[in-house]
């Protein structure tokens, strides 16, 4: 048994369009631990729903061209499996929950015959302890009544408790690696807190590691022990959760911190960074995020900066933290940076 679960090395994946070439993921590293939950994070269309989708292999009729260094699933190398192969693996090795249950799950098929089938893949499991393996499943995450909702149809059943389905359906084979995808964007705050909360218990209790994808730094604080913070296809910084929020480098990380209105301010500001993404088919020379930054210097708008591993093991891709005499920018940075509450490490 591998500890790392997922191993994606150089992954890149192009859309070709009529007007040129859509640039989604470019060059990403991304791995995950047994247990661990790391959470990729960024605006909508900075390719983190296309990287996970990547992960599953499951962009071969989406006309993406896909290209990775090293992609390992346990252990495996899944780079050349084919759809048949794949098809063995999503849901002993690997899951997905989607964000939209309702077009994820089949309308016109109960909940409870849609649960069966993961468990009847698995042989001599006869219809009847399938059926009292996915009751066990429903229970398991909080679904109330579970008997009696077993017969119900999706549009039957509250957005909550189709999402809950959706989680039952994703441990139900008990797979390695689980993909949760914007899990609770569709939900109210408080239907949303319950979901993650039933996600997060059963994620720690097995041991299973999980790939949250999300937008919002509050769902990250009670889920996440590493954080990768993604824009415009490629990862920005990456750090543990808890120094993240202790300390973010990247000005794109602040911004995306600070953006989430804090409780305890009774006005409810909140930081909104300016514009938005970049076009992908004509992103900006130099650093993607340079038209946006408040921290922005002359080399960002010629150089891309590399990813730079920090003294105590983050990484972050930003001229304000490059090693010293590798920018003639260096003072104007530091100053920069310690203008935008930067500590230099």
């Amino acid at each position: 048994m591998n500890e790392t679960v997922l191993d994606m090395r150089n992954l890149k994946v192009v859309f070709p369009d009529e007007r040129g070439l859509i640039r989604a993921v470019e060059g990403i590293d991304l791995s995950i631990k047994r247990g661990k939950c790391v959470a990729l994070v960024g605006e909508s269309g900075c390719g983190k729903s296309v990287t996970s989708l990547a992960a599953m292999k499951l962009l071969g009729n989406s006309g993406a061209i896909v290209r990775v260094d090293k992609m390992e699933l346990d252990g495996m190398d899944i780079r050349e499996l084919g759809d048949r192969e794949m098809q063995e693996l999503r849901g002993k090795k690997i899951s997905m929950i989607f964000q939209d249950a309702l077009s994820a799950l089949n309308p016109v098929m109960t909940v409870g015959k849609q649960l069966d089938e993961v468990f009847l893949r698995s042989p001599g499991i006869p219809k009847k302890e399938a059926r009292r393996r996915s009751i066990e499943a429903l229970e398991l995450v909080g679904v109330p009544d579970a008997g009696t909702r077993y017969g119900a149809y999706p549009h039957e059943l509250s957005g909550g408790m189709r999402q809950r389905v959706l989680i039952a359906m994703a441990f139900a084979g008990s797979p390695d690696l689980i993909i949760a995808d914007e899990p609770t964007t569709a939900l109210d705050v408080t239907v949303q807190a319950q979901v993650l909360e039933v996600l997060s218990d059963l994620q720690k209790s097995r041991h299973t590691a999980l790939l949250l994808i999300t937008h919002d730094f509050s769902v990250v604080a009670h889920m996440a022990d590493e954080v990768c913070v993604m824009y415009s296809g490629k990862i920005m910084e990456r750090a543990p959760a808890k120094e993240i929020f202790g300390q973010p480098f990247h000005p794109y990380t602040r911004g995306l911190i600070g953006s989430v209105a804090k409780m305890e301010d009774a006005k409810g500001t909140f930081v909104q960074i300016p514009d938005s993404l970049p076009n992908p088919m004509n992103k900006p020379q130099g650093c993607y995020f340079h038209p946006r930054c408040p921290c922005v210097s002359e080399i960002c708008r010629k150089s891309m900066p590399p990813m730079r591993t920090m003294k105590d093991g983050r990484q972050v891709r930003c001229w304000l933290h490059q090693p010293e005499g590798g920018s003639q920018e260096k003072g104007k940075h530091s100053d920069a940076g310690r203008r935008h509450g930067r500590k230099d490490s």
